[in-house]
């Protein structure tokens, strides 16, 4: 074999193993007992699931002739709490929800048996500012014009899925509407929120709830919202974002007594 050749062949056997010592180390690891262990399931490659199958929705269900389109329901948790929290969340008052659900967790994150979506490039740190605005997106995107409200809440929650939808369907979802627990922050933080005498936002443990405008209004920016933060409050920032580009703050008591 002329000489060039062979360096050829040498320098392609190098490269080969460069290339398959690196994923033995990326996609290998060695325990403790010296043996080795396949990559966790986490860290393969994630594969999107259909949106409409993941929470039970046929492609014909609208909000003009289904009962269960009313709202989607998104609960933002992370991935040590899948299967206590977050099963308990759909075992119990998501069964009565006038609507669907789904559970918003860290790219990284598996749970068969729950409609759960590993947001991409979010993980479970906090604040869950950026898990907060990405869920929002993901709402808009794959279910925006499947229900008439929308709600974000937390995996400690508990919802009264009957009491929910009187509630909502008194209140017009074609109007911007953002509902929940109003709040200014504590006295002594108040100046540290970059809040106008005049703005509020909506609290975040209680849950929030957005009407389908409010939602078309504001998803489309919230990378812009994520770029702008003030403060490291999630619930602060959303109702930041969605008074500046769907033009209301949450409804304070009055208000909702006003509008039933």
């Amino acid at each position: 074999m002329p000489r060039r050749s062979r360096w050829m062949h040498l320098a392609a056997g190098v490269a080969l193993g460069v290339t398959f010592g690196i994923f033995l180390k990326l996609c290998l690891r060695t325990s403790s007992r010296t043996t080795i262990e396949s990559c966790p399931e986490s860290a393969r490659l994630v594969v999107d699931s259909d949106p409409l199958a993941l929470v039970g929705l046929l492609p014909n269900e609208t909000v003009h002739n289904s009962n269960r389109t009313l709202v989607f329901v998104g609960v933002m948790t992370a991935e040590q709490y899948l299967s206590s929290r977050a099963k308990a969340v759909f075992d119990t008052w998501s069964q009565d929800l006038p609507g669907r659900i789904a559970f918003f967790s860290s790219e990284v994150s598996r749970a068969p048996g729950l409609p759960l979506v590993p947001l991409r490039n979010v993980d479970d740190s906090y604040p869950p500012q950026k898990k907060s605005f990405m869920m929002l997106l993901y709402m808009y995107e794959k279910y925006g014009d499947k229900f008439e409200w929308f709600m974000r809440a937390d995996d400690d929650v508990y919802v009264r899925g009957d009491k929910l939808e009187e509630f909502l369907r008194s209140v017009d979802s074609r109007k911007p509407q953002f509902i929940g627990q109003a709040g200014r922050g504590m006295r002594d933080e108040k100046d540290s929120l970059a809040l106008d005498y005049n703005e509020n936002f909506c609290m975040g443990g209680p849950g929030v709830l957005f009407s389908r405008e409010t939602l078309k209004r504001v998803a489309p920016h919230v990378k812009y919202c994520l770029k702008h933060l003030y403060t490291t409050h999630e619930d602060v920032e959303l109702g930041r974002c969605v008074a500046k580009f769907a033009g209301v703050s949450c409804t304070w008591s009055y208000d909702v007594s006003a509008k039933l």
